[in-house]
């Protein structure tokens, strides 16, 4: 017997934890901490982040020493070459076998403030000949020093070295702004499960008192203190409440789904939200707010690097349009022999210094077409910033006015809301003494779902605009704390 009873106390037990598991109580605070690390969307702006991340990283790498080993093991050939033969005057064909082998081993570093590389290298050849005669041959550089550098050239390792970094400064914030994104959407899908949450409680109450409406009519009709029609309409209104209930049952079970999927959460879960009413008294500073923005807002770096990139295509297209230098120098030893040991010994000086020159003489206005385009493109996109940045301080100083208003008109909605119940109390039970009509109660009814659902709107409205003003400037103005600080934390475990 104490088996049985054991045994119905553990599946009890386990029976309780699995329907808790299955409802939960969640906050608005609980929602978005999970958007932050189950969403998907969460996962794919890290991953966005990790390849621009590994882009930058590709840039300081161009700019350290590059050490690289080429080799050609083997390189067999066997073939019928022509050859002059001196005795006879003429040329005929022989049959010819080499094998030749090569190393090469180079340092070299890009100089960013030049655009040439200098480098350091070392070679090894060796020349094995077969057939009559058999013979083989070293060649081997010990060591020799270079330099490839363009003159009067566009440098692109220059530009870059002013774009890269800011290219990756803004992916950080553009990481921390698509995070406020994501915020904004788990306010939205989790005021949609509430509001549908409420209109599937309305319809429920509709119903049992479309009900009992309708029992208490159809007795008032036996006395003949109501008219058919009247009595109709109650009926009708028994129909319409069971429709309403259906659909909004259909809309509660659709945005828990949403809600659930976004989160990375069980289907079936059924987690009851809880509303954050507890707004603070917080006021945020329409001047402080829109410097934050102008400072830490990813469009503004946006704006600066389309016109750094328009700077450098006419910088890159004026000097297209001009003749083209390039001198390249070096500086070695070397030496051939007959041994390996030999090739080694006694190396001699090898200098070679070239100038080439390429200067464009008729191109029908090629040139100065591409680089007119540059500078016409290069205007464009910077009254394209400007409009953009003026558009951008509207609608940050709108989101702040927005907000800061915000917190009355919750309290005003809420005030409304309780008002507008009670006043629904107050007629349901005069309806149901015959002192009001159906008309009426209704009304009344219609004044309480509006004022409920005018309140729920309001309440999200005040998050929504808080998370924007979070997004556009990346500071939260309640932790008085720079987003990015708390990003940097984050890209050390990244």
């Amino acid at each position: 017997m104490k088996v049985k009873n054991t045994i119905f106390i553990v599946l009890l037990v386990l029976f309780c934890s699995l329907v808790k598991a299955q409802q939960t109580t969640m906050t608005l605070g609980q929602v978005l901490k999970r958007a932050q690390s189950n969403s998907l969307d969460v996962f794919l702006q890290k991953n966005m982040f990790q390849a621009r991340k590994w882009e930058y990283k590709s840039f300081l790498a161009d700019r350290l020493p590059n050490l690289t080993l080429g080799m050609t093991p083997f390189d067999y050939n066997r073939s019928f070459v022509s050859r002059y033969n001196s005795v006879t005057n003429l040329d005929e064909f022989r049959e010819q076998q080499s094998l030749y082998s090569y190393a090469r081993m180079s340092l070299s570093q890009n100089v960013s403030l030049t655009g040439g590389t200098i480098y350091v290298d070392s070679d090894f050849g060796r020349l094995e000949n077969y057939g009559d005669t058999d013979r083989k041959s070293y060649t081997t550089t010990p060591v020799r020093i270079g330099l490839i550098q363009p003159l009067f050239a566009y440098n692109e390792q220059k530009w870059m070295s002013k774009l890269a970094p800011l290219k990756f400064a803004k992916a950080k914030k553009d990481y921390i702004a698509n995070s406020q994104y994501i915020n904004l959407k788990a306010i939205e899908l989790f005021f949609n499960q509430v509001l549908a949450h409420l209109d599937e409680r309305i319809a429920s109450t509709n119903k049992e008192n479309a009900g009992l409406l309708y029992d208490i009519g159809k007795k008032r009709y036996e006395i003949a203190a109501i008219k058919q029609s009247e009595l109709l309409n109650l009926e009708l209104n028994v129909l319409q409440a069971e429709i309403d209930l259906v659909k909004s049952e259909k809309q509660l079970q659709q945005a828990r789904f949403d809600l659930n999927l976004f989160l990375d959460l069980e289907r079936e879960n059924t987690n009851d939200l809880l509303l954050p009413e507890n707004i603070s008294d917080l006021n945020i500073n329409a001047a402080y707010a829109l410097d934050l923005a102008l400072k830490n807002n990813p469009l503004i770096l946006e704006e600066e690097q389309n016109e750094m990139q328009a700077d450098m295509q006419v910088d890159k297209t004026k000097k297209e349009s001009r003749f083209q230098a390039t001198l390249t120098a070096s500086y070695g030893l070397n030496q051939q022999a007959e041994s390996l040991n030999s090739a080694y010994e006694k190396p001699l000086d090898q200098q070679k210094v070239k100038f080439s020159v390429e200067i464009p003489i008729l191109d029908w206005g090629k040139r100065k077409g591409k680089y007119k385009m540059a500078l016409s493109d290069r205007e464009v996109i910077r009254l394209q910033a400007k409009q953009r940045e003026m558009d951008f301080v509207q609608e940050v100083s709108r989101k702040v006015i927005d907000f800061n208003l915000q917190k009355r008109l919750v309290e005003n909605a809420k005030h409304a809301a309780e008002v507008a119940k009670k006043s629904h109390d107050v007629n349901l039970h005069l309806f149901k003494e015959g002192k009001i009509t159906v008309l009426q109660l209704d009304d009344a009814l219609k004044k309480r779902t509006t004022a409920e659902r005018n309140y729920l709107n309001h309440l999200k409205d005040y998050w929504m605009y808080y998370f924007k003003i979070q997004q556009y400037t990346l500071y939260d103005f309640k932790a008085q704390t720079e987003l990015e600080e708390l990003f940097d934390t984050q890209l050390k475990e990244m």
